[in-house]
């Protein structure tokens, strides 16, 4: 009687990973890109209006460290409450800072040099509205009128630029060292150099004056400050870019959104007549958190030098060519 000799059993499948394990072995890079967690910043003027909006931002992006300085001690220590409550633990640390006083910004370092010792981004936020413009649309003021209004005006208008332009330069130049320091952090290490970033306004492209005369010039020479610190800082590896908004809720915005028909109460969107900004509203949280997160993670990691326009298109609506 003959045999066969039965086939042999199939061979056992190879090994395969599981999805979950795949994923989360090798991240997908796109959804680490505009990830701002474990970076340490400062943000002048963070406690209020754009600033608490960039502090709310990163404090929720994972930030292991935030401080927030400024000159209103209590209006510091509110907005840190309120945004360590939101994310569950102690992240922001208001500091007071007058960022117009070489001594302040000195003391200011020294503080954090023995905390932490570094950071990995600083943004220039802190400003002033300066003289308000007061001319009326319905009954021109008289040239003799103008001249004086604005000859009243000296001591505001040196006031605005030491604030909202050398402020910006010394406080860069005080937290150089600590910017330097973060690029050798893990944070540094991971292809995001240590960043200035300033926070300008539209209004220094503007021939007129919505927001006053010292301030619209003094945001110019902010503008102009950003990008000279971009070719200065790469000296040392690090950068900075510019980022110029439009009208988003504040108290400097305040006084233009009511000229122009708005209201800043209410809370949500803010509408506002597509004359004043073709949008239709003012800017809210998610517009200006975009930006911070962009330019402050990988994603905008090549960016030196750029100046950012977040206003929809209010710009446009400028009288700022025709010479």
């Amino acid at each position: 009687m003959s045999t066969t000799t039965p086939p042999p059993a199939p061979a056992a499948p190879a090994a395969t990973t599981a999805p979950n394990a795949a994923a989360a072995a090798n991240p997908d890079p796109v959804s680490q890109l505009f990830s701002v967690k474990g970076i340490v910043a400062l943000i002048t003027g963070g406690g209020t209006g754009i600033g608490l909006i960039l502090t709310r931002t990163l404090a929720l992006g994972g930030a292991s460290r935030i401080y927030i300085l400024g000159r209103r001690l209590p209006v510091l220590q509110s907005a840190a409450t309120s945004v360590n409550a939101l994310v569950g633990k102690n992240v922001v640390i208001p500091l007071y800072c007058d960022i117009t006083s070489r001594i302040s910004i000195s003391s200011t370092v020294s503080v954090i040099s023995s905390d932490l010792g570094y950071i990995n981004l600083l943004i220039c936020n802190a400003g002033i509205g300066g003289p308000q413009v007061h001319l009326s649309s319905t009954t021109p003021n008289s040239l003799e009128e103008f001249q004086q209004q604005q000859m009243d005006t000296v001591a505001g208008w040196e006031e605005t630029m030491r604030a909202n332009v050398t402020g910006v330069w010394f406080t860069a130049m005080g937290f150089l060292s600590l910017l330097e320091k973060g690029n050798h952090t893990e944070w540094g290490k991971g292809g995001v150099s240590s960043q200035v970033i300033v926070v300008s306004s539209i209004a220094g492209f503007n021939k007129k004056a919505p927001g006053g005369w010292a301030y619209g010039a003094s945001k110019a020479a902010a503008t102009h400050v950003g990008k000279m610190l971009s070719g200065l800082v790469t000296e040392w590896g690090m950068r900075a870019n510019v980022v110029c908004p439009g009208l988003f809720p504040s108290e400097m915005a305040a006084p233009i959104v009511e000229a122009a028909g708005g209201s800043m109460t209410g809370g949500g969107v803010i509408p506002l007549d597509k004359s004043v900004v073709p949008l239709g509203r003012m800017g809210d949280e998610k517009d200006m958190a975009g930006q911070i997160l962009y330019l402050a993670s990988r994603a905008g990691a090549y960016c030196n030098g750029n100046v950012v326009l977040v206003d929809g298109g209010r710009l446009g609506t400028f009288p700022s060519a025709g010479y």
